[in-house]
């Protein structure tokens, strides 16, 4: 048998070897050597274009851009784009919504006017209009033309007919009468104050010759028992409704004239009830008799609400619930005119819903 470091050959005899694991056993690992990476050279720097110096953005690239665009921009592409976006709103039925547009339109251009028009300029436009819409039938752009014409003279002509309906007289300066009159609406303020509106039957002290039909005042108190349809008589000082108080901004008169108020102001006593309601409606306008009950229904239920909530929160409640608003408190008010929420407390078909679905 071979010792450690020999062989053995075919023959039989032994052969000195060198063994396999002493050759690798004190061997020492060979140093790589490091790899040498060529160098690269800089980049060349290219001349600027036109061999010149390089030169700053412009400032007004973006502007320059924006005007190239509305220089290819033609006449052609912009009403091709029109078109085909209208007639894509009116496949998907939005041309009715325009409706009330268009009747606004025609309201506020009446109203804008600084002369009152006859009432046969706007009846000849809207027949004009609707001949014109009828046989424009077979061209679709000219037909549509002529109804949104005949939707603004239909809107000019509504608020004409409206201004000629109401016709409420307006007191033309301030006096001092006794009046005698029927009580419409009864409305106690935050401020303790109670704001009537009456219509008047009588004045006297002196006699008014163009006394307004309707007025709003306001008394320190009412006598028991006073509700709508109620006769009194009491002296009081008119006014004529106010103005905007600066320009472009709220019309009282405005207002005033289309709820057929033609004037306001405040009793210099106390009011003195003649009949209370149910023995004054007997001799009442029928419209008049349901007037005052529908009211004396309301501040029926407004008084329930007061008594079961009670402070601003009953008064807000009544405003939301019947609309009357006059006992909220100025600063409660104030507060949502600030804040951008004054609208919720008028009765919207919101407000009927939310209560149908409590």
């Amino acid at each position: 048998m071979a010792g450690r470091g020999r062989g053995v050959r075919e023959d039989g005899e032994t052969t000195a070897g060198v063994s396999e694991r002493l050759m690798f056993a004190h061997a020492e690992p060979a140093e790589e050597a490091p790899l040498s990476l060529p160098e690269l050279d800089p980049p060349a720097e290219l001349p600027p274009p036109g061999g010149g110096a390089l030169q700053p953005a412009s400032p007004t690239g973006p502007v320059g851009r924006i005007r190239e665009q509305f220089g290819r921009a033609s006449l052609p592409a912009l009403r091709r784009s029109v078109a085909v976006a209208a007639s894509t709103e009116l496949d998907r039925g939005v041309g009715f919504l325009l409706v009330p547009v268009f009747l606004a339109a025609g309201v506020i251009y009446y109203f804008s006017l600084n002369t009152e028009p006859d009432l046969y300029r706007p009846l000849a436009a809207v027949a004009l209009m609707a001949v014109c819409a009828a046989v424009s039938r077979s061209w679709q752009k000219t037909h549509l033309v002529f109804m949104a014409s005949l939707f603004c003279a239909l809107g000019f002509l509504a608020a004409k007919v409206e201004t000629w309906r109401m016709a409420t007289p307006m007191l033309g300066s301030e006096i001092q009468t006794r009046l005698t009159g029927r009580l419409v609406t009864a409305e106690a303020m935050a401020n303790g104050r109670v704001r009537l509106t009456i219509d008047l039957v009588s004045t006297e002290h002196p006699t008014l010759r163009y006394a307004p039909d309707r007025v709003r005042l306001s008394a320190r108190r009412i006598p028991p028992g006073m509700t709508a349809g109620s006769m009194l008589t009491g002296y009081a000082k008119l006014l004529p409704p106010t103005g905007p108080v600066r320009p472009e901004s709220y019309d009282f008169s405005f207002d005033s004239y289309f709820s057929g108020i033609g004037g306001s102001g405040f009793f210099l006593g106390d009011p003195k009830l003649l009949a209370p309601a149910s023995t004054a409606t007997t001799g009442a306008p029928f419209g008049a008799r349901i007037t005052s009950a529908v009211e004396n229904a309301r501040e029926g239920i407004a008084d329930h609400i007061r008594s079961s909530i009670g402070g601003s929160e009953g008064e807000i409640a009544a405003a939301l619930i019947v609309g009357v608003r006059a006992g909220i408190p100025e600063a409660i008010n104030e507060s949502m005119r600030r804040t951008g929420i004054y609208h919720i407390i008028s009765i919207s078909g919101l407000h009927m819903a939310l209560v149908a679905g409590t």
